[in-house]
């Protein structure tokens, strides 16, 4: 029997969809598909076979190979879902074989048009050589790439009990914002040069102190406060909007699930901990297998709707062992699924089982490499934002500059001595002014900061003492200043019947291969030094000549994880120099006039700019709070209350909290976020050019059921600049706290 159905689109497509007609029986199997041709598709049914139950139209994927959804012979229920197919109103009628169906609804068919997106990574087997942690390339490896079920398809699919549960999970991780109270000014002194302690603590107590000074002298009353800190959490889950946490805690579990469908991004991160929620997870798709080359490396491409967000892709790994395909790698999809994978971005699948074996050959000489680590203890290389980002070159990863003083810390293969590279230098120089992209191109300047290393010297009779072992400046180079890479043994002095490291006794001093004191820079003028700044490395010989890096068959790398390492294994990868290979990092290294590479290269945003508080006086009905702090409101229900503060960064690298407390309520009124001019508009309280912050508040909202009441208002702010080890909470601000009282105004006699 031949059915013949007609149908539209509601609206107009702005290009050509391919779309296709599926039919399904009652059971849910599919009988019959037919590709639809000018509104009309014509779909051949066995008269003896299953009786056709459903009618869906969709459109598949443009190539065969990328998507299982594309072959009849596959296609279920389920993917109807996937491909957002329409059903329409339908049924089957024996004495019929035409039907006229309305349009195709523009919600469905906008969904209807797809993207290629392009899948690529390496699959490596990490060895220990030598007493080395090396990742060995996998050849002839077969990597099968999946594509998970999106949370969107699978939350309107889960039980009210779990969307509560979910919900009653994220609630406990919304932490509100405790105000913390100012504490006094230190003494107005100026900066003096002549100080000792040039530390970026100090230095800042003093630059406060003098800017202190001089708004005293401007404005009776200023104050500038300082208020040493602990390091703030990273922001996650504690600066959500209201509409989120209201949502959230509806009663409503149908406002409770469309929450969670407009914020997947908050889920995500505790699938893997809520093993309650597992038995839901997950279907997944093949959408290609691929053959690793000799290098280990896969590179494919597969299509996804383009309306919606980039597929959610897991991979496992097959071996041929013994002439049979065997499954090596194979993860729990759970926690091991690349959410919103960035097309073209590069996976590392590490293969740990023993069966199987690399290709190639590690460097013959393994110690004979240098790891850039970490900026402190805390940020390591692949955090800081590179040249691709832009303006934002330089920064963290969490968008933080750096400030204070910063200490590279470098790891220096065992085998550089032997090979005769003995020293190494860091240098700096000044690429932008203070916005970060305004050209400032200074000279190199050697860093010079004395550099040790401790090591403790046991005496014939049992005395202990820890002593340094300087690495330079070298004074055998005068004026070079370089450094002496680490011996693998402290020296043994005369006395002495043994010595060994002691990195425990200073962390700081003991893993700092040089010291970038950004707060000095300048002349220790916050302002006029902040701005992108880039660091070099470079080796040298014996002699003090530079080593030629490509020539000398020194490697360089870089770990792929995030600081601090923690307790587990800390894996690197090499510092590609080529546009051809993956994961290309041509901006980490510099050439020499022949194209060798000569350094490390290095860049670096640096802001020690203080922020700036203060609260000003509130005003209700054009009336502004006295000296007293007390005002009168016209009429509760109508009256607001005009609150306005500054909460200023020089160049916007800060969070703020503000908050009013009633008498002995608690907080009825916040705001908090970062201080920017994107957005504009903070918990209602919008920016203006002078980062001052204003709202009107409704008088009925602050004082609830009272006629009258007192208030007091507290503002916060972080500096969001790291010196690797921790936020530079000294360069934090607060407000001095106002106080001010509302009152009704007295009936009119």
């Amino acid at each position: 029997m031949l059915l013949k159905f007609t149908s539209g689109f509601e609206g107009k497509p702005e290009t050509e969809l391919t779309v296709v007609a599926y039919v399904f029986d009652q059971r849910g199997a599919l009988i019959a598909s037919a590709p639809v041709k000018k509104n009309q598709v014509q779909i051949e049914i066995k008269d003896d076979g299953p009786r056709p139950a459903r009618l869906f139209f969709a459109s598949p994927p443009p190539s065969p190979s990328s998507s299982p959804v594309s072959r009849d012979k596959s296609i279920t229920l389920d993917d109807m879902e996937r491909l957002r197919a329409y059903e329409p109103m339908w049924s089957f009628d024996p004495k019929r074989s035409d039907y006229e169906l309305l349009p195709i609804p523009e919600i469905n068919w906008k969904w209807w048009l797809w993207c290629l997106c392009r899948v690529r990574g390496t699959v490596v087997r990490p060895v220990v050589i030598g007493g080395e942690h090396h990742e060995m390339p996998v050849c002839h490896a077969r990597v099968h790439v999946c594509e998970v079920d999106r949370l969107y398809l699978l939350i309107p699919r889960l039980p009210d009990d779990i969307i509560r549960r979910i919900r009653d999970e994220l609630l406990e991780l919304i932490e509100i914002p405790i105000p913390r109270p100012p504490e006094p000014d230190p003494p107005p002194f100026r900066f003096n040069t002549a100080i000792r302690d040039l530390s970026a603590r100090n230095v800042a107590k003093m630059q406060t102190a003098a800017v202190a000074s001089q708004a005293i002298s401007l404005k009776a009353g200023a104050q500038v406060m300082l208020n040493p800190q602990p390091l703030p959490p990273k922001a996650m889950l504690t600066d959500v909007p209201f509409a989120l946490k209201s949502g959230l805690a509806s009663a409503s579990v149908n406002i409770i699930r469309q929450t969670l469908l407009d914020n997947l991004v908050l889920i995500r991160p505790f699938l893997c901990y809520w093993p309650w929620l597992w038995p839901y997870f997950y279907r997944c798709d093949e959408v290609a297998v691929i053959d690793t080359d000799s290098q280990g490396r896969f590179d494919t491409t597969i299509w996804y709707l383009c309306a919606g967000d980039h597929p959610d892709l897991y991979f496992w790994v097959e071996y041929s062992i013994g002439g049979v395909w065997t499954t090596v790698y194979h993860p729990p999809i759970r926690c091991n699924t690349h959410w919103d994978y960035a097309c073209g971005s590069e996976v590392t699948i590490r293969v740990t089982d023993p069966r199987v074996p690399w290709c190639g050959d590690p460097n013959p000489l393994p110690g004979k490499q240098v790891a850039v680590m970490l900026i402190g203890n805390g940020v390591s290389m692949p955090e800081i934002q590179r040249a691709s980002a832009g303006v934002n070159e330089g920064l963290t990863a969490a968008g933080e500059p750096f400030g204070g003083s910063l200490e590279p810390h470098v790891w220096f293969g065992d085998a550089l001595i032997a090979s005769g590279i003995t020293h190494y230098r860091w240098s700096y120089r000044r690429l932008t002014l203070a916005d970060g992209v305004t050209a400032s191109v200074g000279a190199w300047h050697a860093m010079d900061k004395d550099v040790v290393r401790h090591y403790a010297e046991v005496l014939a009779d049992s005395t202990l003492a820890f002593k340094p072992y300087p690495l330079g400046p070298d004074p055998a180079f005068a004026g070079q200043n370089l450094f002496k890479i680490r011996p693998v043994n402290p020296p043994l002095n005369p006395g002495a019947v043994s010595s060994s490291w002691a990195p425990e006794v200073d962390a700081r001093e003991n893993t700092a291969s040089a010291f970038f004191l950004s707060h000095l820079l300048d002349g220790g003028n916050p302002a006029t030094g902040a701005g992108k700044y880039e660091l070099k490395l470079e080796l040298f010989k014996s002699d003090g000549s530079p080593v030629n890096l490509s020539t000398e068959g020194v490697l360089l790398k870089v770990p792929t994880s995030a600081g601090p390492f923690g307790p587990g294994t800390v894996s690197t990868e090499l510092v590609a120099h080529s546009p051809a290979l993956p994961g290309d990092m041509e901006d980490r290294v510099i050439r020499d006039g022949a194209g060798k590479i000569v350094a490390f290269r290095l860049v670096l945003r640096v802001d020690n700019n203080h922020c700036e508080a203060e609260i000003y006086r509130v005003s209700v009905d054009g009336h502004t709070a006295d000296d007293c702090g007390f005002t009168q409101y016209h009429d509760k229900t109508s009256s607001n209350a005009y609150v306005s503060f500054k909460a200023r960064h020089p160049n916007n690298f800060a969070t703020f909290s503000f908050t009013i407390a009633r008498g002995s309520v608690g907080v009825v009124e916040t705001a908090s976020g970062s201080v920017s001019s994107n957005p504009s508009t903070v918990g209602g309280y919008a920016r203006d050019v002078g980062s001052v912050y204003s709202n009107n508040v409704p008088v009925a909202d602050l004082l609830g059921t009272c006629s009258k009441a007192a208030f007091a208002e507290n503002l916060h702010i972080d500096a969001l600049a790291t010196d690797g080890w921790s936020t530079l909470d000294y360069l934090d601000a607060d407000a001095v706290p106002v106080a001010f009282a509302l009152e009704p105004e007295p009936p009119v006699k």
